[in-house]
């Protein structure tokens, strides 16, 4: 019978693991899933840090935790500076004024029907636009920005432009007749 010792310094290296304590490991995983990446980073390197000093049984929660954060903030970091440098912002600019003159036409339409022959009274307020006292909401971004005209030239041949900075383009129309249109007729 061969009796085999171990050596204390074979003991010494590899400290005792608690059976427990995964939770924080645990948590950076379900975080980086989640799509959290900042908490999922924190408390994945928190997590590595307990499996480091014997408080954890498992490396690989607070491991791919981290790794999920780490991704996580790179890929939102490009997202962002890849949004900041696309036409985006003014994409949504001109959509936003598109809105806003179909709204403040369709109300003229409506004016248009119970005062026919009047001159169309369309003015800019703080927060949007005014037919004849109805309020109009704006969606553009940048009110300071942007100016409304309205050609009369004969009843219900009215047509509205918009102006407004910040876009791709820089004015749109609606016409009493065509509805929106990329601009009025020189007249």
């Amino acid at each position: 019978m061969t009796q085999t010792a171990e050596s204390p310094a074979e003991h010494a290296a590899e400290a005792p693991r608690e059976s427990g304590g995964n939770g924080i490991g645990i948590a950076a995983f379900v975080t980086g899933a989640l799509a959290l990446a900042p908490v999922a980073l924190v408390l994945g390197l928190i997590g590595l840090a307990r499996y480091r000093s014997g408080k954890a049984s498992r490396r690989s929660w607070p491991l791919a935790g981290t790794i999920l954060g780490a991704v996580g903030i790179v890929a939102g970091t490009a997202i962002g500076v890849a949004y900041a440098l696309s036409d985006a912002p003014q994409v949504a600019q001109d959509a936003h004024a598109k809105v806003d003159v179909v709204n403040v036409g369709n109300a003229l339409v409506d004016w248009s029907a119970a005062h026919a022959g009047a001159t169309t009274p369309v003015s800019l307020t703080d927060t949007g636009y005014e037919v004849d006292g109805l309020a109009i909401p704006s969606e553009l971004d940048r009110l300071e920005a942007r100016g409304v005209t309205v050609l009369d030239p004969e009843p219900y041949a009215w047509c509205l432009t918009l102006t407004y900075d910040g876009g791709t383009s820089s004015a749109v129309a609606f016409s009493a007749t065509e509805g929106l249109i990329d601009s009025c007729p020189a007249g």
